[in-house]
């Protein structure tokens, strides 16, 4: 799709993209520089602290590793039968692990520095995002508009004051899905292998980003159907995405067999979480999400009804006893099922009600962040009207992933990863919607 805003009068939008082309990189730099200010200043006033978001177990991973303890962390909260002795994880990719330790050891295991480079992240994010958009639409100003609302956008820089996977996963699915779209196009080798980089990275982030990964690649197949009497050219773009992907899994997947005794393709709290989220499908009162402390208890519970756990499962182990008990569950409840996962779309979009398991009501920010979302939401489905097939990759993972989050846990959150996926679709709804009706 190209947007073409050079009309014969010169509006101030023509004149706007003009200007973009043809200092592109003058204005990048001036965002950038921006940017930087501006994450400079969060750090200063919001610095990085241990207790904050999921810095806990990242960071805690991180600073195992490097002083030589291992990929270990005992979180008897998550996994009760955990101990010194006993503390090899799973409980975090280990992209972020990986270059969150080479911060650690470069600077003396500065949180700052883990903070600062939270913020290169962003900005990366933000570079990308520019490309990917102007990628597909052709406009510069759209790819500018994408880059700024992902910069200004409520939850991503609040993210640097904090170490978690979330900016890596969004740099890799931006980077995978802007190869894909370039290589859709030159179908470069060079182009596939980069696409399978920026996904594996993500998958290897967060879990969930294999949805993204496995649909880009499912496309392929399907999109190039009038090829199949050329099996080679046919299925190779998916080949040499699948093997750099596959690639940069292995490592993880032969560690987590190695350590104890069934791979694990991403994180060990996938049974967990279907169990914490789904354990009260069997009461009236299953409309919700499930907070801390409700769910230390529901664990406590199950563990006390197990009368055949030794007290020496691994997490892999319990991973398997949460995922057979919450399946249970479900297999019991499937109207309640049905109800809840439908209804996580917008504790997922909109962080709808979330609040509640944690102690406290939606107050304005949380309803203005709600009513941003919905706008960008709608923007994006603007962005995609009568343009799906070019638009697939970013539509389709999109899907995907909340599918796969609406089956086991949603909070607003875990959209950090694929949001500048929607703020790509939504600029170029924006010019859509500028084009047409102003």
């Amino acid at each position: 799709m190209t947007i073409n805003n050079n009309e014969p009068d010169k509006n101030w939008l023509g004149k706007t993209e003009e200007y973009l082309k043809n200092h592109t990189w003058l204005v990048l730099i001036i965002l950038i520089s921006l940017t930087l200010l501006a994450g400079s200043f969060r750090l200063r006033v919001d610095a990085p602290d241990f207790n904050k978001g999921e810095t806990t177990s990242w960071w805690g991973i991180t600073l195992n590793l490097v002083r030589g303890y291992g990929y270990s962390l005992c979180n008897q909260y998550y996994f009760p039968f955990c101990s010194a002795d006993a503390s090899a994880t799973a409980m975090r990719e280990p992209a972020p692990i990986m270059l969150f330790a080479g911060v650690a050891l470069l600077f003396k295991e500065s949180l700052l520095a883990a903070g600062v480079t939270e913020l290169i992240l962003l900005i990366g994010v933000m570079i990308t995002l520019f490309f990917l958009t102007r990628e597909w639409t052709g406009s510069s100003f759209a790819g500018f508009l994408s880059a700024i609302i992902w910069v200004i956008y409520p939850r991503s820089m609040p993210l640097i004051s904090q170490v978690s996977g979330d900016l890596l996963a969004g740099l890799g699915v931006t980077f995978g899905i802007l190869f894909t779209m370039r290589a859709r196009k030159s179908d470069n080798i060079r182009d596939w292998l980069l696409a399978g980089l920026g996904l594996g990275i993500a998958v290897m982030s967060r879990s969930a980003m294999l949805m993204v990964a496995l649909t880009v690649m499912a496309g392929l197949v399907v999109e190039r159907w009038s090829l199949r009497n050329y099996f080679r050219e046919w299925i190779r773009p998916s080949l040499l995405t699948f093997a750099v992907v596959l690639i940069i899994m292995t490592p993880w997947i032969i560690r987590t067999k190695l350590v104890f005794g069934r791979p694990l393709i991403g994180s060990s709290l996938v049974g967990y979480n279907i169990y914490r989220h789904n354990y009260m499908l069997g009461t009236n009162d299953y409309f919700r999400n499930v907070g801390n402390d409700e769910s230390w208890a529901a664990i406590q519970a199950l563990v006390a009804r197990q009368i055949d756990l030794l007290g020496t499962e691994n997490e892999a182990q319990m991973d398997l006893v949460y995922r057979e008990e919450g399946l249970k569950i479900i297999a019991a409840n499937p109207v309640h099922y049905v109800l809840l996962s439908g209804y996580r779309f917008f504790m997922l979009w909109f962080d709808w009600r979330v609040s509640e398991a944690f102690g406290y009501s939606m107050g304005l920010v949380e309803y203005a962040i709600a009513l941003l979302q919905l706008t960008l939401l709608i923007f994006a489905f603007i962005g995609v009207k009568n343009n799906l097939r070019e638009t697939r990759p970013l539509w389709a993972g999109l899907i995907l992933v909340t599918i796969s989050y609406m089956a086991v846990n949603s909070r607003m959150h875990y959209t950090i990863p694929i949001m500048p996926l929607v703020i790509s679709l939504a600029s170029a709804g924006v010019l859509r919607f500028n084009k047409k009706v102003i």
